[in-house]
C-alpha cells in the first residue's frame, strides 16, 4: 500500500529490508501513481519521489491489473477501501501474495474477507529485516526518525509493536 512504500523510502531502507528478507516489493499501478512526495528530512518541504528509478533498479516491480477476476475484486474493493488499497488487495486475492498495509480499516476488513492472505506493516517490516540483520543501535533509530519526519508515520499505541518502535527511540 501507498503508506508502506512511502515509509520505507522515507526510513531509506528499502534496498536493505528486500536483500534482508528476500522479497521483490510489488506496488500496483493505482499505488504507484499516490506515491509522489515526502517531506525533506532537512527543511520539512514535500519533495518528489522518484519511483522509476526504483523500478529501473529492479528494486519495485509495478503491476497492472490484468484478469477479469482481478478487475471484479479491485471493483468490489473499492467500494469498501480507497483506490490505492483496493487495488492492492484484489491483486494480493487474486495473486497469493503477502500485503503490506498500514491503514487499520482496511486491515480489519481485509483479515475479516481474506484471512489467507498474510499482512505485514510497517513496523513489523522493520522488525523482522532489524532482527534478522541483528541491526542495533543509531540505524535502527535514524530509519524510525527518519519515517517519523519525512512519512509522518508512527505506529498507534494498539499497535502489537509500539512498544518496540518507541524503545528504539528511546521513548
Amino acid at each position: 500500500d501507498t503508506s508502506v512504500l512511502l515509509n520505507l523510502l522515507a526510513g531509506e531502507c528499502l534496498q536493505e529490508l528486500s536483500r534482508s528478507l528476500d522479497v521483490q516489493f510489488v506496488v500496483c499501478s493505482a499505488v504507484y501513481s499516490e506515491t509522489q512526495r515526502l517531506r525533506d528530512p532537512s527543511t520539512g518541504e514535500m519533495v518528489p519521489v522518484d519511483l522509476a528509478a526504483l523500478v529501473t533498479a529492479g528494486l519495485l516491480q509495478v503491476v497492472e491489473i490484468s484478469s477479469e477476476e482481478e478487475a471484479a475484486g479491485y471493483l468490489a474493493e473499492a467500494t469498501v477501501v480507497d483506490d490505492g488499497e483496493a487495488m492492492s488487495i484484489a491483486l494480493a486475492a487474486a495473486r497469493h501474495l503477502d500485503l503490506a498495509i498500514d491503514d487499520r480499516r482496511a486491515t480489519n476488513h481485509v483479515k475479516r474477507k481474506f484471512p489467507e492472505l498474510k499482512l505485514w506493516t510497517t513496523p513489523e517490516l522493520l522488525e523482522a529485516w532489524t532482527t534478522r540483520d541483528a541491526i542495533e543501535g543509531d540505524r535502527v533509530t535514524s530509519v524510525l526518525r527518519l519515517i517519523e519526519a519525512r512519512a509522518r508515520y508512527s505506529p498507534s499505541s494498539k499497535h502489537p509493536l509500539f512498544a518496540w518502535w518507541s524503545a528504539k527511540l528511546g521513548r
